[in-house]
This record gives structure tokens, sequence and C-alpha cells, in this order.
């Protein structure tokens, strides 16, 4: 497989972010071909997925996360929006313009889709 080409100043900015992440750790790809980076890596417990532009700039950051750990006002937003389904996974995504927001996988309880 043909190795994935990342320009020097998307990895300085990667390393500003992220300076203790080796980069043979992180594994790179197109988010939005030609346009937005994806490095994807792991610290060991959490999974994380960054997005950078090809002009340099973080665009926002997506982490994994424990279902027990999301904030109780998500809990209750997704069982009142989605009743009768699971959370199965769940991600914190931050924005680089400071906002937050949470990415979950649910599936029906009865149909398991």
């Amino acid at each position: 497989m043909k190795p994935f080409f990342v320009h020097n100043e998307i990895l300085r900015v990667f390393k500003d972010y992220y300076p203790d992440i080796a980069l043979d750790e992180v594994d790179w790809g197109w988010e939005v071909p030609a346009k937005i980076y994806e490095a994807s890596f792991s610290n060991g417990e959490v999974d994380f997925e960054v997005e950078i532009t090809v002009t340099g700039q973080l665009l926002l950051t997506e982490i994994s996360m424990e279902i027990e750990d999301l904030p109780e006002h998500i809990l209750e937003a997704a069982e009142a929006q989605f009743p009768g389904h699971q959370i199965e996974e769940a991600e914190m995504i931050q924005y680089s313009n400071g906002d937050v927001s949470y990415e979950l996988d649910i599936k029906d309880v009865e149909t398991g889709e």
C-alpha cells in the first residue's frame, strides 16, 4: 500500500496540539479529499480523530468516551428523543472555536438495529 503523504506544516500543527503522540502511531487519511486531513490515534485508553485543513487549521477533535461519562443532559435528551433505544458508543467533539457537541451511536433495543 502506498504511504499517505502529509505535508510538514500539517505535521507541525498536529505536534503543536499533541506533542506526546509519536507520528508513527498516527493513521493519516482524508476526511475530505485534498481539503481536510484526518489523523487517528489512541493514547492507550481513548481514541482520537483530529481534522486539520490543508492550510493548517485545526477544525475539530473527536474523542471517544464511556457512555457513563456523558453529561446527564445529553443522556436525558437521547432518552427523550429516541425512546426504546440504547446508546452503543459516544464521542465528544471539540471544535476549534470552543464549541462542544456529542455524537452518539444508538440502536433499537427490540430490533438490535
